[in-house]
């Protein structure tokens, strides 16, 4: 079984089994990567597994299989906090992982809703720009994001409401500017266009890129200039959409069935290409333009780095 690694330089036959390395054997690899993390739905815990020497492990049970998973680093300490938000009520439940405190909030409309209408969608994301995930959701129905900045602790009287999107959307939010604070970004499946309203300028860039219900939405700094590009992951292929110039880059890693989990793994600022498969993570490194292997978890676990990722066609409910 092997991958097939190709770029708009070169072309390389990768075998897996030979690529199988540690992520500790790689010389000059950033001392601090990012943790292998994983929720198991039938039991509800959390497995975080650190990519250094020590490989410390951590199991946190937190939530139920009937809840949506929103990790996030709502406290600014650097690592993700375990975090769920409970359709049946509204609430979030929240684990620090700087202090192991749990708090809640209540915020966004439940599956409960009288009216019959649409639950809303959690996006958790740094918006106003401080380090930390403010609290926040995006109503379908509506196409209206309601945020709590973090900034203001959290604060429902100073609710911060964005108009942007409509019945059908995708929401995308990420970085796309560059200027350290999350966008509010859409993607419209039947039309295949991003919709992203930059918060530094209030500029609106409308991309047509993708093919709605054949990709996955796997927007990344794949460049590592400090802003997301749109990108999409399709049958073992990842296109990412150059904003400046316009051009699409495609690259082949991975298999029709495998889960994209793209992220910084390495801590060289650029999102590595890195796909999950049967409880195996296969990431091509781009400091070093490697691939590392690691068995972690189970082929029915969550990892959490598949959860930044968007289908492009919403299903029905």
């Amino acid at each position: 079984m092997s991958l097939i690694i190709k770029s708009t330089a070169t072309a390389l036959l990768i075998c897996i089994a030979a690529a199988a390395v540690s992520a500790a054997g790689i010389e000059g690899e950033p001392t601090e990567p990012i943790d292998l993390e994983v929720f198991r739905p039938s039991t509800g815990v959390w497995y975080s597994r650190s990519q250094d020497e020590t490989g410390s492990f951590s199991a946190v049970n937190w939530g139920l299989e009937s809840d949506v998973l929103v990790p996030a680093d709502y406290d600014g300490d650097g690592d993700t906090d375990v975090a769920v938000w409970r359709p049946e009520t509204g609430v979030w439940h929240i684990q620090l992982s700087s202090t192991g405190a749990s708090i809640y909030h209540y915020w966004g409309k439940t599956t409960y809703y009288p009216t019959g209408a649409l639950p809303d969608v959690p996006v958790p994301a740094d918006f106003d720009g401080d380090g930390l995930a403010d609290i926040a959701v995006w109503r379908p129905d509506t196409g209206i994001w309601y945020v709590l900045f973090s900034t203001e602790d959290h604060n429902v009287a100073k609710a911060r409401y964005y108009y942007w999107g409509t019945l059908g959307d995708i929401p995308v939010p990420a970085d796309y500017d560059g200027d350290g604070r999350t966008d509010v970004a859409v993607f419209r499946s039947w039309e295949s266009n991003w919709y992203i309203l930059e918060s530094l300028t209030q500029k609106v860039d409308i991309r047509n890129f993708g093919i709605a219900g054949y990709d996955r939405l796997v927007p990344a700094d794949y460049t590592g200039d400090g802003r997301t590009d749109p990108a999409v992951f399709r049958n073992g292929i990842w296109y990412t959409l150059d904003r400046t110039t316009g051009e699409i880059d495609s690259f082949h890693f991975g298999f029709p069935d495998s889960i994209a989990i793209p992220d910084d793994y390495d801590a060289d600022g650029t999102a590595d290409h890195a796909v999950f498969r049967q409880g195996t993570w296969y990431v091509f490194q781009s400091s070093t333009a490697s691939i590392v292997s690691h068995t972690f978890g189970l082929a029915t676990d969550i990892p959490l780095a598949s959860l930044k990722t968007k289908p492009s066609i919403v299903g029905v409910p």
